[in-house]
């Protein structure tokens, strides 16, 4: 087992969003949780080639971020993994960098991990920016009918998958859940070498949650942490390239469960990327 030089490692990627990842960041600093944790807590931030001067930014305002500046944006997963190669907590939290952390949102998960060993991963209740509840953060593994639904945009036919009547006020054992906010293990983590790297942008934290649970591990809504979510705040910057790139990992996870069965969705996902290469 690895030996940690901290309790815990926050990962965050940033790419052409410096503003809402500036916001970020100062919710960590000024929070309850990092005046408890001090010198046991790391901020490692990933900029993916943003070009825009968010890793300037950082510099100035957050000297102490470790900062990692790619020189192009090699994806979501390439970037998270490299921040889980440099993390020194016992636990690694994965978090979206259109965030900001309420009070004890690190603090009660980590204590969650601490008296439950059979938990390895924690998620939180996400919450839109003017405090309402944001749902969908949870949801069951897809089966390919749900695929094929949720891309033609009948969703309505995906309630089990959605999690529709989620309660969002309980603990809860779930199967996946985003890596907006994602709290893991770190021997647990780093033993799945992390996300696996085909899964570009879309669909690598499906993939991560579902080998954490054949792990035997437990994935746990802990809804005593809370976060802000703004939403989006990259994949609508999102270039053509960018969009084919999400429609294939679409299709990699599902051909990878299914098999062959999966080529249903081709004509969805190219509908899909044709309707919003000249239509957007």
């Amino acid at each position: 087992m690895i030996e940690h030089t901290l309790l815990l490692s926050v990962i965050i990627v940033s790419w052409k969003a410096k503003e809402v990842t500036l916001q970020c960041l100062e919710s960590i600093y000024n929070s309850k949780d990092f005046d408890v944790l001090k010198n046991s807590v790391e901020v490692i931030v990933i900029d993916n080639g943003s070009k825009d001067g968010t890793s300037e930014a950082i510099r100035q305002n957050f000297p102490n971020v470790y900062l990692i500046e790619n020189y192009k944006n090699a994806g979501y997963a390439f970037a998270c993994n490299q921040g889980i190669a440099k993390s020194n907590g016992k636990y690694i939290l994965l978090l979206g960098n259109d965030t900001r952390i309420k009070d004890y949102a690190f603090l009660n998960n980590i204590n969650f991990l601490e008296k439950e060993p059979k938990v390895g991963a924690v998620t939180a209740r996400l919450l839109n920016e003017d405090g309402s509840l944001q749902k969908g953060n949870c949801k069951r593994f897809p089966s390919l009918k749900d695929g094929f639904f949720t891309y033609v945009g009948l969703k309505s036919f995906t309630s089990k998958y959605q999690m529709s009547s989620f309660e969002y006020n309980k603990i809860t054992e779930i199967d996946q859940a985003a890596t907006t906010y994602l709290m893991f293990r770190a021997d647990l983590l780093l033993s799945l070498k992390g996300f696996n790297e085909e899964y570009k942008i879309l669909y690598n934290d499906v993939d991560l949650c579902k080998r954490v649970k054949n792990t035997g591990y437990k994935i746990i809504f802990n809804p005593a942490a809370e976060v802000y979510h703004k939403g989006s705040a990259s994949t609508r910057l999102a270039t053509p390239r960018l969009r084919l790139i999400m429609y294939i990992d679409i299709f990699r996870y599902y051909y990878k469960h299914f098999g062959i069965k999966a080529l249903i969705l081709i004509p969805v996902l190219l509908i899909r990327f044709l309707a919003v290469l000249f239509f957007k």
